[in-house]
Formats: structure tokens, sequence, C-alpha cells
């Protein structure tokens, strides 16, 4: 819901702030359905075609999907290293704010100076761009449900960040593969405790999916509580199981849930990794003194991922992928340098 205590240009300023940025490290290329359909990895150069071979070799196996944060040329665009040889990354011609893959469909969310606008790049099995879509606001979380059927994106349409006043986002699911959409999740219909939960301060964040993508979780936030709601796609309902939990991913086992837990009060709020087991809803905290602020993803069943700030200017922002284990017996360790929001696909 929008927020009337946010200035209306405050956004506005802050996008233009950020293309212009994006703009001098080098501009945005990105790809509009074509016949053929324009593949996110070539431009038709002979580096380009290179480029994709390498991609297409790493995607045979077990890999990791990300957005290259080292300075230079690649910055900022999508990017894949193999889970065997992560020292090796292949990086595609596009752009991504976010991104997300699963093992038959991808989602880059961009933020385009040409046209200026924000948009969604939906990408299929064989790497090509088949849909590009137009988002409502800033891009902030994306992704794609395992078995590729359903996807989910989440911008700010008014504040520019989770701390912000007057946050007001906008979360949709869709079908990657034919852009239609499902719902916006402010459609759909809230229960706590068995009764309607309604409220005009709504938000919703940061989708997971399960592995029969229909049902998946998310973070609603209202009335200054951070809620973990259970929803059903089809039936477009939701219900609150859980407060205090935000930004939620689920394991591939689908017996926990990692997110990003709140500390501090105020204008001094910052966040670190947790787990919670859906079972007993009992949250364990883990050994990261860092504040993040990345979704967080599963390398495998007692591991997650998630990004860490290393260096920040008016130019370029910096960012590395740590691993940690979900038992919190061993402190987090560097998964992949000048990188962040990574996705994790095992063909």
């Amino acid at each position: 819901m929008s927020a009337p205590s946010v200035p209306p240009n405050r956004f506005a300023i802050f996008a233009a702030v950020v293309a212009a940025t994006v703009l001098a490290t080098g501009g945005y290329v990105y790809f509009t359905r074509a016949e053929p359909p324009a593949s996110a990895g070539t431009a038709g150069a002979a580096d380009e075609a290179e480029a994709l071979r390498a991609i297409a070799s790493i995607r045979r196996g077990p890999y990791v999907a990300f957005r290259d944060m080292t300075p230079g040329a690649n910055y900022g665009r999508l990017a894949f290293a193999s889970l065997d040889d992560r020292g090796t990354r292949a990086v595609s011609t596009l752009p991504c704010q976010r991104v997300h893959f699963s093992p038959t469909a991808g989602v880059c969310l961009a933020i385009s100076t040409a046209p200026a606008g924000f948009r969604g790049h939906l990408i299929d099995e064989a790497m090509r761009v088949t849909r590009t879509i137009e988002l409502p606001g800033l891009p902030s979380r994306a992704r794609v449900a395992r078995n590729g059927t359903l996807a989910a994106y989440t911008v700010f349409v008014a504040g520019d960040s989770y701390l912000a006043s007057g946050l007001s986002t906008r979360t949709r699911i869709f079908d990657p593969r034919s852009a239609d959409l499902i719902g916006d999740l402010e459609s759909f219909a809230v229960t706590r405790a068995g009764r309607p939960f309604r409220s005009v301060d709504f938000n919703f964040w940061g989708v997971t999916f399960t592995s029969d993508a229909k049902r998946f979780y998310a973070t609603l936030g209202t009335g200054g509580r951070i809620l973990l709601v259970e929803g059903d796609a089809a039936a477009r309902t939701m219900r609150v199981i859980a407060e205090d939990i935000e930004c939620p991913s689920l394991s591939p086992d689908e017996r926990h849930i990692a997110f990003k837990k709140r500390f501090g009060s105020g204008s001094d709020v910052w966040w670190r990794p947790a787990v919670v087991d859906l079972a007993t809803l009992t949250v364990r905290e883990l050994p990261e003194e860092r504040r993040i602020d990345d979704q967080i993803e599963w390398l495998d069943e007692r591991h997650i991922l998630y990004a860490v700030d290393h260096a920040a200017s008016a130019a370029v922002r910096r960012a590395d992928v740590w691993q940690l284990a979900i038992d919190g017996g061993s402190p987090p360790s560097m998964f992949l340098a000048d990188a962040e929001s990574p996705a994790v696909v095992r063909p």
C-alpha cells in the first residue's frame, strides 16, 4: 500500500541516482523478445558466442548464478560459476540488480537506462530472454520455484530500503515461461489464528517457493511487526504462522527457513542470518557479526549463502558471497568474491 508520509519525489530522485550510477559503470545492454529470441549471453560477436559456450558448459552440472560485482566492464552483469570450480566464471552481457534461477527458468531484475525504467527479463532453459516485463518499482527480490513453473519479484514503489519509514512494496507471483500474472500478494486473502486479517498498511516481500511451487512463504509487514506467512498461489490465500521472521528462504528439504533477523531499534537497525525449524518454530542465530541485506540462498541442506558488502562509494558498491553452516558450529567462509544475489542450481 502507498504510504502518505513519503515525499512524492523521494523515490524518483533515488531511482535517478541509481540509474546515473549504473550508466557511469558502462551502461545497460538489455534484450527484448525477438525472432529468434535474443540470448542472455550473446550480442553477435565471437567473444560473446564463446561466453555463451562457457555458460552452457557450466550449466551442464551444478552451478551458481549471480550478479558479478567485479569492477570494470562486467560489473553488474549476470554471471555463472560451477560449484566444482568457482574460480572460473562466465559472464553474460545482461546487467541485473537481482537474479534467480531454476534448471529451466531464470529471472533478471534490471534498472534500464535506454529507455529508462525497471524491467524483468525472463530467461529460458537455452539462456534466451523470451519476455521482458515492466516492473512497477525498484528491484529488490527475485525467486524462481525449483520446478520453474512460478516466479516472484518484490520491488520498492516508495522508500528505498526495508528501514524506510514510508516503505511500500509490490510483490507479484507470475509464470516465468509466459509472463502471465498469477497475482499481487496484496490481493490475496490473509488469515491469522483462523480469522480474517487485513490492514491498509500491509506490505509483502521475500517470497520463497516449496517444491510444488503453488505453496510459498513470504514476509508480511504491518503495524511495525514482521510476520511470516504461508501462502497458496492457486487459492490466492495466506495465513500468518510466525513473527519476527523476515525475508524467508526455504531449505531444499523444506525443514528449515533461513531468514534475516533484525537487531537494534529505531533508526539503528540491522540484520544477521538465522534459521528457524519449521516443525518447532525454534530459531537459531548464526555466528555472523556483519550486517547483511540479501535474501539468503541455500547451498545444500546444511549450508547457506548470503552477500556481505565490503566497500561502497558514489560510483561502485562491492560485495562478496559468504557460506555458513546452519548448525552454528563454524565461522563463515568466503564462497564467491565480488558477487551478490546467488542462486544455486542442481540440474
